[in-house]
């Protein structure tokens, strides 16, 4: 899905967004269809073309890639470009995952490695400081660098970067410490004290203070410092971005780098709450301050750091929130063609709107392209809660919400299920729901 293929969904963004148009507005395209986790399996393939997909996610693994410093594993760096080259021949665009929500072990031993919290805690999940430390930055650097070398990456639509265990934009979770306490994770030694702190970010611009606590430097924390703290925070996610693109770039790799977006993130109303009462918890619906998540700052900030093309991929196609709004009266679920325009008024109740809503909302602000996924499974580690829609229903309901928002692409949350008799769902199903009008 290169730029110029994007040209008539970024109509319908301008049209979203309240452009003036002087003849009638054309329709917005269909999305086109594919599948997360592709394996490119010959078999498969057929298939998946004869049923109209034309898209496929493929994931590298940087600690299958890299086990040692310095070098690229043949055998998998092979494996992996045949794969990609049996999708491309297959007549599948191909988005590539970088990996690097997968480090090797060598690499979670660098100095400074492991992201802190304010109790010294790390995360359960291993998550390595892909945002402030120089070292790891410095490893991922070279990994992208050997990857687009790897594989044939001029034949790609896009390459996925993320900061996140999930691959995704964000710090881990509030409460992956495992101290039973929420967690902020900019307490390593580079982001307090900017020893051995990666290239354009910055520390913090309060040493030592806690999120919550009244007092900083011997005088009284104020609402003004906490939001500045905060914007810190998550605008070192941006720069984080940001550098891989960079580096993809300065690699050689010309095509769309892929972020993929999770959730909302924290809604403006709640943002002034959290900030007034300096971070204490207040203000927070899902946890998306502590993971840094501000997409009404973050994705402008995305369109004018992220070297372009740049495409927002939203993961919350018909996940647990739009459960929750397709049952309030009236429904609050599907994206409007006003929603950019409403989305920032104080009067309108965005808390109410789906996930999937109010950040295709922010994407049409900052003028960017959108594609998108659904969080899989309920009860997986990939996005799907108990709250979840059922696969089946995921699989149903998805594509609609994906041409109700205008997405230039979607992608189902996963290739296997599709082809497994276990998991309840088949092609046939996603199929009938792609073509159902």
């Amino acid at each position: 899905m290169r730029l110029a293929a994007l040209a008539p969904v970024l109509v319908g963004v301008l049209l979203l967004a309240g452009a003036a148009c002087p003849s009638a507005e054309p329709a917005v395209p269909d999305p086109s269809w594919g599948v997360v986790d592709s394996t490119c399996a010959p078999d498969r393939l057929a298939e998946q073309r004869r049923a109209g997909l034309s898209m496929v996610v493929v994931d590298a693994h940087w600690d299958r890639l890299q086990p040692r410093p310095g070098a690229f594993s043949p055998d998998e760096a092979t494996g992996l470009a045949a794969r990609i080259t049996r999708c491309l021949d297959a007549g599948m665009r191909v988005v590539l995952g970088s990996g690097a929500q997968y480090p090797p072990s060598w690499v979670r031993e660098l100095p400074d490695a492991l992201l802190r919290d304010q109790h010294g805690g790390v995360p359960r999940t291993g998550g390595v400081d892909l945002v402030f430390a120089a070292a790891p930055r410095a490893a991922l650097d070279d990994y992208l660098t050997r990857l687009v070398a790897a594989v044939p990456a001029a034949r790609l639509t896009g390459l996925r970067v993320g900061t996140s265990a999930a691959g995704e934009i964000g710090y881990p979770g509030p409460h992956e410490s495992g101290y039973g306490v929420t967690s902020w994770w900019a307490f390593g030694e580079a982001a307090q004290t900017g020893a051995g702190l990666a290239p354009g970010q910055r520390s913090t611009p309060m040493p030592g203070w806690v999120p919550g606590s009244a007092q900083w430097s011997g005088g009284t924390a104020t609402a003004r410092g906490a939001g500045e703290w905060f914007g810190w925070y998550s605008g070192a996610l941006v720069e984080a971005l940001a550098a891989q693109a960079r580096v993809l770039r300065g690699a050689g790799f010309t095509g769309e780098v892929h972020l993929p977006v999770p959730g909302r993130g924290v809604l403006p109303a709640d943002r002034s709450v959290a900030v007034g009462s300096l971070l204490d918890g207040h203000g927070d619906r899902d946890g998306s301050l502590y993971r840094g998540l501000d997409h009404v700052a973050a994705l402008p900030g995305i369109a004018a750091a992220v070297p372009g093309p740049v495409v927002v991929d939203l993961t919350s196609v018909d996940d647990a929130t739009a459960v929750r709004a397709r049952a309030l009266d009236p429904p609050e679920d599907d994206c409007r063609p006003e929603d950019p325009g409403v989305a920032l008024d104080p009067t309108v109740r965005v808390e109410r709107w789906s996930n999937l809503r109010f950040t295709r909302a922010q994407a049409a602000r900052a003028g960017l392209p959108v594609v998108g996924e659904n969080p899989g499974p309920p009860g997986e580690t990939t996005g799907g809660s108990a709250d979840s829609d059922s696969e089946r229903e995921q699989v149903r309901r998805a594509p609609a919400y994906a041409r109700s928002c205008g997405l230039a692409a979607f992608t189902l949350a996963f290739e296997e299920d599709l082809h497994t008799p276990r998991s309840g769902v088949t092609l046939a199903d996603y199929v009938g729901a792609i073509t159902s009008p």
